[in-house]
This record gives structure tokens, C-alpha cells and sequence, in this order.
């Protein structure tokens, strides 16, 4: 198949997702309304970095998370960074959600047992009230987004503070639902992951191709 015609049928599939996906999301008989405070809670407590349980676990601070993705980068031990300030402790159970400029949009799924920097929250969700994996898309969700900027507006550094953040109310399926839910935002993030793979080497094909050219202009060649 040739590489346009792949990216129109890859285009193609987003939109089937996301038509699919709007017809999940729309409340049904048995959604409940919540708060975030319902469903999830802080329950990790601040700890010392330099202790020997804890110097070489991985920090993950907010320059360590990319926007919207989730993809945790750069990352060093608390030991590497030389930290002194208290972290909170996180495992794989809990979403992280960065309270520092909520437009950025950063929020990790950590598959490990690390430290997190004090300007993180590290969300753990309460048993049989919403999957982990449903809170992540929620966090990144416009509705969240929005409400969070609103609420973070008034400090001169935009920041989330806890009451404002589980103050957050909203509508939840049971955990079957949520999983149908998760299986189709999962998919749509990989379809555009691969989008912006095809159109990143696009970008340095054309890069590539623009030097050459470059080259042979300077060089008297063309």
C-alpha cells in the first residue's frame, strides 16, 4: 500500500474509534455521578529521598512526563539526582497527575515502584469504584483539563490544589463498561502514536532532502 494511502486509511480508522467512542461514553442507566474524591485518593505520605529504602528507587518529577503521551523520560535515581527534598512514594497501582500547569496535560501510568516530586499527585484508586487505566484517560480528558485550568487560573504559578482537584464531579460506568472504554481510548492512542511515527520520518525525509539541496546549491551543483 502506498505510504498516503496507508495514512488515509489510518485517518480512517481515528474516526471510526472515535465515532464508536462517543456512542460508549454517553451516560447510561447505570453511570453513577461521583467526585473524584469518590473514586481515588492520595495515600502515600512524603518520604526522605537520601534513606537507604529509598535512594536508588526512580524519581519522576514533571519535566519527566510528556504532555498528552504519558511517556515517562530522562529518568534518574533519587541517589543520580543528588535529592534532599521530601517525595512521595508510588507503585504500579496509581496514576501520576502533575499539578503544575494542568494545560500541559501531564499524567503517567508508572509500571514500577518509584519516588515522585512533591508537585505530583499520585493518585490511588479506590477497589471496585474505577480501574486505573479509566482514571488516566479521565485525567487527560477535555472536561478534566478544563476544569482544572479553571480552577488553577487565580495563582501566579497555575496550580491544581487538592480540594479543587477531587472536588472534580463526573459521571462513571461500572467497571465493565470502563473496560470497553479503556480498550477503545487504548487503541485510538496507539492509531495516533503511529500517525505521528508516519509523519515524523515525513518531517526528516523532507529535512534530509532540503540539506542535500542546500549542499549542491552552495557547492555549484545545481
Amino acid at each position: 500500500m502506498e505510504p498516503d494511502k496507508k495514512i488515509m486509511k489510518e485517518v480512517k480508522d481515528l474516526k471510526l474509534i472515535l465515532k464508536d467512542f462517543e456512542t460508549i461514553v454517553k451516560q447510561g442507566d447505570t453511570w453513577k455521578h461521583v467526585t473524584l474524591d469518590d473514586v481515588c485518593e492520595i495515600s502515600s505520605k512524603l518520604v526522605d529521598p537520601r534513606k537507604p529504602d529509598f535512594i536508588d528507587l526512580v524519581h519522576v518529577g514533571g519535566a519527566n512526563i510528556q504532555s498528552v503521551t504519558g511517556k515517562l523520560i530522562l529518568l534518574k535515581t533519587s541517589r543520580e539526582e543528588k535529592l534532599i527534598s521530601g517525595k512521595f512514594l508510588f507503585d504500579q497501582n496509581m496514576v501520576l497527575y502533575s499539578k503544575i500547569r494542568p494545560y500541559l496535560m501531564k499524567v503517567a501510568r508508572p509500571e514500577f515502584r518509584g519516588l515522585c516530586s512533591a508537585d505530583i499527585y499520585p493518585l490511588l484508586p479506590k477497589p471496585n469504584k474505577i480501574l486505573r487505566d479509566y482514571l488516566y484517560h479521565l485525567l487527560l480528558s477535555k472536561n478534566f483539563t478544563e476544569y482544572a485550568i479553571k480552577g488553577s487560573a487565580r495563582a501566579g504559578m497555575p496550580k491544581v490544589n487538592r480540594e479543587h482537584l477531587f472536588a472534580y464531579n463526573f459521571w462513571i460506568p461500572p467497571q465493565k463498561e470502563q473496560k470497553q472504554i479503556i480498550s477503545k481510548l487504548d487503541t485510538l492512542f496507539e492509531q495516533t502514536k503511529k500517525l505521528e511515527q508516519i509523519y515524523q520520518r515525513k518531517l526528516e525525509l523532507l529535512q534530509e532532502l532540503k540539506q542535500s539541496v542546500l549542499q549542491k546549491a552552495f557547492a555549484g551543483e545545481l
